[in-house]
């Protein structure tokens, strides 16, 4: 490795690259518009422990992935049976066990095979007294919770991206908890967040049947007394709020042929009137069966039902295959975080804020200010000793480890990485583990030199020699971090991350920056003796 042309240039480059990267972190707002069309003008982000912002634990109502499960299986039977002229008279759920009623013996036995031919695998099905029972097995129960929780996790996780909250931390917390993080958000965005967080989001298509201000008048209308009592006829009873007075309550079919799961795309945007609604897309079997079911109900009101509620019902004109919109009584920004929960998903299950509180920003500085003053400490402490030491090597290897931490922290600044107090830890653990390969490097130097050698067959042969040792002493501590950071969560993963990327750049600024620099300060002279 020698200070050729190519080597100056890359670490200048790479140098005025990470000043700029930098800059977003250093200078905030001030920065022009057009610089985030040419760099990430994202900036290093502060943890909670530095920067505050709201921390959430969320409970997860696991016994409800059971019953959805359960209402999955019904909602099979009672389509395929009515498919073959079959009706169930009753169901029943009751913790872990679904039981449906029949007429007639020949119902129950056409139910018993179609049951035995689609959920063998899930639950144990028994027959007796005209009653079909499922009762899910263990094993699937506690699948079906962690899969809950999961898909809880994920949910939630997208939605606060989405919101645009700067690196939020979500990750289960226990059996049926989740635990959430915002850093940087103020106690405004805690009550948008909270509300986004426990929105359900289930979007339904339904065909209207009935409408009407009352719900007494509307059941007695249908011979029944209770809302329970219209699932023998495939109805439900549904809250409007549409805006329209006498639209109170809906009658409509208990399908939904096309649910939110469906949707590709939704939108905020403007009705006619200059109301903001919420424009939505569907994809691939979605959009076919939105067309069918417009198709077959052309002259009926089409049920848009939001979390249990129909926010409209329009008349279908014609067919409909791709889109849609949903209008009601909303503001913009309702409607933004409406089209936001819809784009994310529906909740699997409802989830409930166990805990609350927003973290103040005074501890973070504290922490800010200690963590800095022992970096720079530490900083201090290093350039003495490897002046007092090594003398002008000493220097280079300063430089070198400077321009190393600029290069780590124009990274973290390019994408947006998280700092935390770990983070911190792992950047002092990196300055420690940078200078400890270039003492290896200097240390070999001089036993070339006390073994006879000339000046600059002793700068080669240090740095030849030492390669292998610094890359295997790098090499086992970024397995180990990477392993941290796969199996972590939390501040293990931040600790783990910055001690990646600083292991990387440890390596270039002390086999590549630290050996060029060297060559370019000794190049083309006659050397009696090393100053080391």
């Amino acid at each position: 490795m020698r200070a050729s042309k190519g080597w100056i240039i890359t670490i200048l480059v790479v140098t005025v690259l990470s000043l700029l990267l930098l800059l977003p972190s250093v200078v905030g707002d001030s920065l022009p518009k057009w610089w985030g069309r040419i760099f990430p003008d994202r900036g290093i982000n502060l943890g909670l422990d530095l920067r505050g912002g709201i921390f959430l634990l969320v409970g997860v109502d696991t016994d409800a992935a059971i019953v959805h499960e359960l209402s999955s299986i019904r909602d099979f039977m009672n389509q395929e049976l009515k498919n073959d002229q079959i009706l169930v008279k009753d169901t029943q759920l009751k913790g872990s066990t679904l039981t449906l009623q029949f007429y007639s013996q020949a119902d129950l036995d056409k139910a018993r095979t179609l049951a035995n031919e689609n959920f063998t695998d899930r639950a144990d099905i028994s027959a007796s007294d005209l009653s079909l029972s499922f009762t899910l097995r263990a094993a699937y129960v506690r699948d079906a919770e962690v899969k809950a929780i999961d898909q809880v996790r994920q949910v939630i996780e997208n939605r606060i991206q989405e919101l645009g909250l700067v690196e939020p931390s979500i990750q289960k917390a226990g059996a049926d908890r989740v635990l959430i993080q915002v850093p940087g958000a103020t106690e405004r965005d805690r009550q948008r967040v909270i509300d986004i967080i426990k929105r359900s989001a289930v979007l339904e298509f339904k065909i209207v049947k009935d409408t009407g201000a009352s719900e007494d008048t509307l059941l007695a209308k249908y011979g029944v007394s209770k809302p329970e009592d219209l699932a023998a006829q495939q109805l439900v009873l549904l809250p409007g709020d549409t805006g329209v007075e006498n639209e109170k309550f809906f009658i409509a079919s208990v399908e939904s042929p096309v649910t939110g799961e469906s949707l590709s795309d939704a939108r905020l945007t403007f009705d006619e009137f200059g109301r903001p609604a919420v424009s939505f897309s569907f994809k691939g079997a979605g959009a076919s069966r939105f067309g069918e079911l417009t198709e077959s109900s052309i002259g009926q009101r089409l049920a848009i039902v939001l979390d249990g509620t129909i926010k409209s019902a329009p008349t279908i004109q014609d067919r409909i295959s791709t889109q849609g919109r949903i209008t009601g009584k909303f503001t913009s920004e309702e409607a933004n975080d409406l089209a936001l929960v819809l784009r994310s998903g529906a909740l699997p299950v409802p989830v409930t804020v166990e805990q609350e509180r927003t973290v103040g920003p005074s501890l973070g500085k504290d922490s800010i200010e200690s963590g800095m003053n022992s970096v720079i400490l530490g900083g201090v402490l290093v350039l003495i000793f490897m002046i007092a030491f090594f003398k002008v090597q000493g220097v280079v290897a300063v430089i070198a480890l400077g321009l190393n931490m600029l290069f780590i922290m124009g990274f973290f600044s390019a994408f947006g990485v998280t700092l935390t107090l770990p983070g911190i830890a792992g950047l002092v653990l990196t300055m420690g583990m940078a200078i400890d390969g270039n003492i290896v490097i200097l240390e070999r130097i001089k036993e070339e030199l006390r073994a006879g050698k000339s000046p600059i067959a002793a700068i080669d042969a240090g740095f030849e020699r030492s390669f292998w040792t610094i890359l295997d002493a790098n090499l086992t501590t970024l397995i180990t971090a990477l392993i941290l950071f796969w199996f972590g969560s939390g501040p293990v993963k931040g600790f783990a991350a910055t001690l990646s990327i600083g292991i990387i750049s440890t390596v270039f600024s002390n086999v590549v920056i630290a050996r060029v620099i060297t060559d370019y300060i000794y190049q083309n002279k006659k050397i009696i003796k090393l100053s080391i």
